[in-house]
Formats: structure tokens, sequence, C-alpha cells
């Protein structure tokens, strides 16, 4: 009887282990590594997913691709990244910009440092000349974009897209408002603003501004306040977060309240009822004039208005303080990190380099409609040569010319740990009850500035 009970056991044991061994093989004898990004639509992912082949095809690395919607796709890496596992089953993920300083602070992605070298040369993506085989070449990328992977000294990310806000206007509308017969006319009108007394002064000589016509289609809400008022504080030659000193919106200049004084004008300048028109910005086919005067709106919109063929969109880039400011605007888009507790750290370094290679930022400045980060792959024919419509070839090459010269002054936002909360809650919060209230109403940039340090001194810690 003991002989049985000690073969059984024995037989156990073996089949625990063999259970055990194809669990490791499976987990990583198989060369598999995930990659977490937002949502395409279903052509793109495939399209993806065929890159991904290509790359296990020459590297005998297989991946997982998971996609997350953008609204979900935050909170559902956020778990992960703070979670007490010793691994976790992400390898390469989008971080939008601003999280970084949020996961970087805390060590939950991996620092880069020794994977980055500054070339001579901005057209090689990557140099061998380090003992990991490749390093990533600062050089080719997108100066600002460069700037949101940096924490404290260290690079934490590699830049994947980045877009820009510029102010996007519909010609039929200029036209009408102005009274001005021909688009030549109302585009050189337009074009010539180059400062907020410009954009003033245009205002002011539209009859029914404020009544029948809105200046411009305001800025959304939570986060897009927040983001779109960096816009206007940078126009102003002011900054968002003085580093030295840890003050939010530092104002003893006066430009945060320059800023927040013309982002009131504005909104003074555009009733909600008209704001709130679902064609008063783009028209119809029926009346394709519409009553919004400008959007404030980043590159992603040249995707919708690139299709509105019964007029023309075309747009400028913002209006500064004063000319010797020049234009100037704000950052977003997305960068690839590498969590600290993934098991597949060189594999994962690896699908990065592919990931930012020429074989694959065609398909990301597809899905997102931003420009890639590496600038000899952002180029505007890259949209251009995806339509076959000549009308709206031409107002994707005009649209996307105004953001690339755009991003040639663009600023990041502040790297700082809990920025994405001052930027979604405590800018957004103040900020609306000065320029645009409803029920609660602030009646100085004084008390907004107070309102939003008093919020933000609970997120930067």
């Amino acid at each position: 009887m003991k002989r049985k009970l000690a073969l059984i056991l024995t037989i156990c044991l073996l089949v625990a282990s063999a259970v055990a061994v194809l669990a490791a093989c499976n987990k990583g004898g198989d060369n598999e590594i995930s990659f977490y990004y937002y949502a395409m639509t279903n052509d793109l992912n495939n399209e993806l997913k065929a890159k991904l082949g290509k790359f296990t095809e020459e590297t005998g690395i297989k991946v997982k691709p998971v996609s997350i919607s953008k609204d979900n796709y935050n909170s559902s890496v956020s778990s992960k990244l703070t979670s007490t596992k010793k691994e976790i089953d992400i390898d390469v993920m989008y971080l939008d910009q601003p999280n970084l300083a949020q996961y970087a602070a805390p060590g939950y992605i991996t620092k880069l440092d020794d994977y980055i070298t500054e070339s001579d040369s901005r057209e090689g993506t990557v140099e061998s000349d380090n003992a990991a085989g490749f390093a990533f070449n600062k050089s080719a990328f997108n100066k600002s974009a460069w700037q949101t992977a940096v924490y404290n000294g260290s690079t934490y990310a590699i830049p994947l897209t980045l877009n820009t806000s510029v102010l996007y206007y519909n010609v039929e509308t200029i036209k009408k408002a102005t009274g001005l017969t021909s688009d030549e006319q109302a585009i050189e009108r337009v074009e010539s603003i180059k400062t907020w007394n410009d954009l003033k002064a245009f205002a002011e000589s539209i009859s029914g501004i404020g009544t029948d016509y809105a200046l411009f289609g305001g800025m959304g809400n939570g986060g897009y306040l927040g983001w779109y008022s960096q816009v206007f504080v940078a126009a102003a030659g002011g900054t968002m977060y003085d580093e030295a000193t840890k003050t939010v919106l530092p104002n003893d200049d006066g430009t945060v309240t320059k800023a927040f004084d013309m982002i009131k004008y504005m909104f003074d300048k555009s009733p909600k009822a008209i704001r709130n028109e679902s064609t008063g910005f783009t028209g119809s086919n029926a009346s394709p004039a519409g009553k919004i005067l400008f959007s404030l709106a980043d590159s992603s919109s040249i995707n919708d208005l690139k299709t509105r063929t019964y007029t023309t969109m075309r747009a400028i880039p913002i209006p500064s303080e004063n000319e010797t400011i020049g234009s100037v605007s704000n950052i977003g888009g997305e960068n690839l990190v590498i969590p600290a507790r993934s098991g597949n750290k060189d594999k994962a370094l690896q699908l990065v380099k592919f990931l930012v290679s020429g074989e694959c930022m065609p398909l990301f400045e597809k899905c997102t409609n931003n420009f890639a980060a590496v600038d000899k792959y952002a180029t505007v024919k890259e949209f251009a040569d995806l339509e076959d419509n000549q009308t709206v070839k031409a107002t994707v090459t005009h649209l996307y010319t105004v953001v690339q010269q755009q991003l040639a002054s663009a600023q990041v936002r502040p790297v700082v740990a809990g920025w994405m909360n001052v930027n979604d809650k405590s800018i957004p919060t103040a900020l609306v009850k000065y320029v645009d209230p409803d029920k609660e109403s602030l009646g100085s940039v004084d008390a907004v500035l107070a309102e939003i340090r008093q919020s933000a001194a609970g997120y930067l810690k």
C-alpha cells in the first residue's frame, strides 16, 4: 500500500513539474511580450497586427497587442502599474505625455538613460555605438516632444506622436460676417491677425459679434480647458509652473492676468447658444457659413474638417500678446514607456525601436492624426498622400502645414508629478468661474489663482 502511495505521489510530482515547465514556456519561453495602446479602427488594428507579425519574423519576438479605448486607458494601465505583483503583463505601452512624472517619480516605469545617445546627424533614429547594441538618437526627435520624455534629468520614455493647437476658421463664415466677396480676400484678412489686438480689432469690426456671431467655439471642459489655457499663458510670455519656487501660474509680471483676461474676452464675445450649435463652426451643405468665427483645436480635428468639401477650411497660428513673443502654443501626444516590472525589458526595447521606425510611424500618424515625433517622418506629405480627392488633399496640406509651423514653438506642460490633476481639476474648476461663469463666479484673476493654487497644493506633493 505504501509503495502504491509513493508511486502515486511521484507521478503527481512529475505531472506538477511538467505543468510548471509548460506554464513557464507559455509565459516566457515563447518570447511573447505585450503592447498596450489606444483602440484603433478595425482596418488600422489589422494593419498594426500585420506589422507586428513582420517584427516577429525579423526578431523571433512575439507581440500580444492589447487595445483599450482611450477613455478607459489610463485607469486600466494605472491599476496594473500600481499593483503589488512582482511582474506585470505590460511590456510596452502608450503613455499620455503629462502622465510621465506621475509614473516616473515612484519608479513605475523604466529609466532609459543607458539607451540614449545624441548624434550629430538627425537622420538615424537609432545608433549602434553602445554595449546594448543600439541607442535611441535624441537628435532625431522633435525637441519639444523629447522634453516630455525627461523627468528630473533622466529619460523615461521615447516620444511617439505629437500635436498642437491652432486657430481653425471657415472661409464661408468669414466672408458672410465681414461682407467680403472672395475667398482670397477673406483669407488675407484673417491671415493678417498676428496679435491679440489684431484679433480684437477683427472681432470688433464684425457687426453682431457677441450676439449673432461667436468669436470662437470655446475651450471644452475639464482637462481641455486646463490644456488650452496654456496656449494663452504661453502667448502672453508666461509659464504654467515655476520649478524654483514651486509656484503654479506665477504672475509677478502680470502675464497670467493678461492671458486669463484674453480668454474672458473671447468667451464674452461667444454666446453659449451659438457656441453650442452643432453646425455653428462647420456649417452644413445647405448653409455652409455657420456663426462661429474660429475654433481653437488640435491637429486631430483635421480628420473631421477635411471632409467639409462644401466650404473651405483654413487655419492660422495662435496670435500672441505682442509680436515680440510671436506665436506660441501647447503640445500633446503619446510616448512609449516600459514598465519597471516588465519581465522582458530587452525585448521591449527592441519593440520600441521598431515602433518608432519608418515601418510603423505612418500607421501611428494615421490612427492618431498627429505628427510622428521623429522629425524625418513628420511630413505633411504623409497625410496628404492618404487623400484621393484633390480638394481634400489641398485642405489637408494647408492645415497640417500650419500645425507643423506651430509645433516649432510649442511648449510642453510641466513635467511634475501630480500635474495631470492640476490640469484636469484645479485650473478648469476655478478658471471657468471667471471666464464663463454659470452659477458660481469669481470676480478677479487673483481670486482664480488663489483657488487654483490651494487646490493644486493637494496634488503637487
